[in-house]
């Protein structure tokens, strides 16, 4: 017995069902220079949007329609969550791309109370995942997969002939081109079609039609590829010769960075680190490790990192194989889509921006912005170092220095001409304060450094923005 899950409007559920419970939503498809509907929701459905139609026609009925790109990957996502979760039902799950899930349960029925009671139970799994579905229980994996579509609840436990016969050829997979010739032949349901010679339909239509009516009715098995959980992935190219300069193997990790992103799309999942490993035979063996600040899935976010870090680490031996791995393999999550909060993006691109930076630099120049609670030095309460280990300063916290000349003095050109040459640029700090001054008072805006003088003190001054002047800030002990 084989359950089909049939998800109507797969492109418009994979969104937000609040959002598409919201407004008049349609998912349109770009195709060519044409985009056309693909989906709809009830309210598009009632102002007249057909689906098929075109962008501009369902835009020319209404102003307040919501017009979302179909995305496949979203719709991947929405696939695997629920292979995911009605693998509780049986280790057998089929997925069917733009129709939902097929789900071998011969040997379940007897586990769940029957038919009738696991059919109940995949239709509360759905539900749990705001996932609105057709179940349909049939002895053919075909002929589920075909009821499915023209009805919501179905158990059909022996005669799946009687069923078919009256079902609708839009209910099929047979192509749009095939659907319109039989319709031209007076044929609209699979019962006329079959009273029809086989061997004048394959010389007609070819045995696509014919193998298709089979493996329905039960006359032919169909074998069907089961759904495993996410795996790791692991790959690697050869080079015939020994491959010296880097434009002589970089095809090769351009290759496999492909080869992921297939992987990746294919399961709607992405990863944030990946391994090179690139060996010159038996003999030399160099780990390239790369780390994104967010899960991604492209091979071109991916080549950037790369090339950011080869720059700085570049592969100095010949090369004659390169391996690719890719251990931590999680799911995609998407945010809810809204029109008005960019937030999320917002993030996203920061995060981005922070990793190429840190690779390109390197994590030891490269030093997160914070904010100090005070900020203004002068204004804080200087005391004795706290001696609880808890409360003891970490090596990324700023230096301070004991004591502090309040208010800061002012450094002649002097005292800058003897200091500027022992300014420590490795740990710069910018302080801007602007909100605890009164009505009218001037913003503060300072870079501090830490100097030495000829008989070595460290000092802490810095540099008031925009005269620019130097000042004494404090002394270190």
């Amino acid at each position: 017995m084989w359950l089909a899950l049939y998800i109507p409007a797969l492109p418009l559920q994979a969104y937000s069902h609040t959002l598409t419970e919201s407004a008049p939503v349609v998912v349109f498809e770009r195709e060519a220079r044409h985009t056309h509907i693909v989906a709809r929701n009830q309210k598009a459905a009632r102002l007249g949007v057909r689906l098929r139609a075109t962008l501009a026609e369902a835009n020319a009925l209404s102003d307040a329609i919501v017009a979302l790109p179909r995305e496949p990957l979203r719709e991947n996502a929405l696939l695997e969550r629920m292979a995911t979760v009605t693998s509780a039902l049986t280790p057998n799950v089929h997925i069917r791309e733009h129709f939902g899930l097929l789900l071998d349960v011969s040997a379940s029925l007897s586990l769940f109370g029957g038919a009738a009671a696991l059919q109940a139970h995949a239709q509360s799994l759905s539900q749990a995942e705001h996932i609105r579905s057709h179940a349909v229980l049939a002895p053919t994996a075909c002929g589920a997969r075909w009821l499915s579509r023209g009805h919501r609840q179905l158990v059909v436990e022996t005669d799946i002939g009687a069923w078919l016969d009256d079902l609708a050829l839009d209910c099929t997979d047979f192509s749009t081109s095939l659907i319109d010739e039989l319709h031209a032949l007076n044929l609209h349901n699979l019962a006329a079609i079959r009273r029809l010679p086989s061997a004048e339909l394959n010389r007609r239509f070819g045995t696509t039609l014919t193998q298709q009516l089979a493996c329905a009715y039960g006359e032919r098995t169909e074998s069907l590829l089961f759904w495993q959980p996410l795996t790791t992935f692991r790959d690697k190219v050869e080079f015939l010769d020994l491959a010296r300069e880097q434009n002589h193997w970089i095809s090769g990790v351009e290759a496999l960075l492909l080869q992921l992103q297939t992987f990746l799309r294919s399961r709607a999942a992405s990863t944030q680190s990946i391994e090179f490993f690139f060996c010159m035979g038996s003999l030399q063996r160099t780990h390239f490790a790369l780390q994104s600040a967010h899960g991604t899935h492209l091979a071109s976010d991916w080549m950037r990192l790369f090339n950011a870090r080869i720059e700085r680490l570049p592969i100095t031996h010949e090369i004659s194989s390169i391996e690719l791995a890719c251990e931590r393999i999680e799911q995609m999550r998407f945010a809810d889509v809204d029109f008005f909060d960019r937030t999320h993006e917002q993030a996203r691109e920061w995060s981005a921006l922070t990793t190429l930076l840190q690779l390109r630099l390197g994590e030891a120049a490269f030093h997160a912005p914070h904010s100090n609670a005070n900020a203004l030095p002068e204004s804080k309460h200087i005391g004795a170092p706290p001696t609880s280990a808890a409360h003891a300063q970490s090596d990324k916290d700023p230096l301070r220095p004991l004591w502090l000349v309040d208010p800061p003095r002012r450094l002649s050109t002097r005292e800058m001409r003897a200091l500027t040459p022992s300014i420590y640029l490795q740990q710069p700090e910018r302080i801007q304060e602007n909100w605890t001054h009164p009505e009218g008072g001037q913003h503060t805006l300072r870079d501090y450094y830490i100097a030495r003088t000829p008989d070595h003190r460290a000092l802490w001054v810095f540099r008031e923005r925009p005269c620019n002047d130097w000042f004494l800030q404090g002394v270190f002990a």
